[in-house]
């Protein structure tokens, strides 16, 4: 047990294993609150570790010769169509001067290029080139095949269970559920 009475569950390389709740604290708190906030708790930490499970398993097995920055500021990019650098970086939670070093080394790898603000002239987009749409396309491919094969050792009842979840995670994630 940890100083605070709960049961320890350990780490991964992902972070620390939320530790569910001491039977004593549960009692003491009249199990009102407590109870729902260790479960939601859990069940954050559970998906936490379990996305960076998935990620590692997916980068492990299908590798990408960008870095993880600049796959998902190209993805933003062929997304969101030409953008602005400084929306770009705010897009991607990283400041102008980080954002400008990742385009830098798309541009120069051929994956992006850097174009005319048509609404200010003194401004410039940055637009993904075909190289890469095609890199991307294939990154995605190739991950999706990882996830794939891991889609179908589920049980029957573990694929719906994961079907029905991903309204909510895609919700979590920011992106709108799909209409399929």
């Amino acid at each position: 047990m940890g100083r605070s009475g709960a049961v320890k569950t350990g780490t991964d390389s992902a972070g620390p294993v939320p530790a569910a709740p001491a039977p004593d604290d549960v009692a003491k708190h009249g199990g009102v609150g407590l109870l729902d906030d260790t479960v939601s708790d859990d069940a954050a930490g559970r998906l936490y570790i379990a996305i960076a499970r998935l990620v590692r398993l997916m980068r492990r097995n299908a590798p990408v010769a960008l870095s993880h920055g600049s796959i998902t500021a190209l993805a933003t990019v062929v997304n969101e169509g030409s953008i602005r650098l400084g929306d770009l970086a705010a897009s991607e939670g990283v400041r102008a001067p980080t954002m400008t070093r990742i385009v830098d080394g798309l541009v120069v790898d051929g994956y992006a290029e850097r174009i005319p603000d048509p609404a200010d002239g003194r401004a410039c987009l940055v637009r993904a080139t075909p190289a890469g749409i095609d890199l991307l396309r294939g990154a995605r491919t190739a991950r999706a095949q990882v996830l794939a094969a891991g889609v179908e050792r589920l049980s029957s009842d573990q694929l719906a269970a994961l079907v029905a979840a991903l309204p909510a995670i895609e919700a979590l994630s920011g992106d709108e559920p799909s209409a399929s």
